[in-house]
């Protein structure tokens, strides 16, 4: 199964990319898009408001809200799973990065 990891950096934006890479590159804006920040769009990406809430709570809510806005506005994926990782030169601070692992719907043609 394909995963996408935030931990690292992001690879350029690839205009006219298709098949897997074209998924992948979707997944990747819609995880790093904060809502209410596309014009078109504002329940577009994540909402971000998990700040400040305690962890084991934040963690869930945030994987949730990933699975069901991936889920929405890249409907040829299922997430199978989301865990958050931290980079190393980010680990101090406690900032954490989702690692997504996701699979290719049923009868959706690449």
């Amino acid at each position: 199964m394909p995963e996408i990891d935030l931990t690292t950096p992001l690879p350029p934006l690839v205009i006219g990319a298709t098949g897997q890479e074209a998924i992948a590159q979707n997944i990747r804006i819609i995880v790093t898009t904060l809502a209410w920040s596309v014009a078109l769009d504002r329940g577009f990406a994540n909402s971000g408001g998990f700040i400040d809430a305690p962890t084991p709570y934040a963690v869930a809510r945030k994987i949730a809200e990933l699975t069901e806005v991936i889920e929405t506005k890249e409907p040829r994926v299922k997430v199978e799973s989301i865990r958050f990782a931290a980079r190393p030169s980010d680990a101090a601070q406690g900032r954490v990065y989702p690692v997504i692992t996701f699979s290719i719907r049923k009868g959706v043609t690449l």
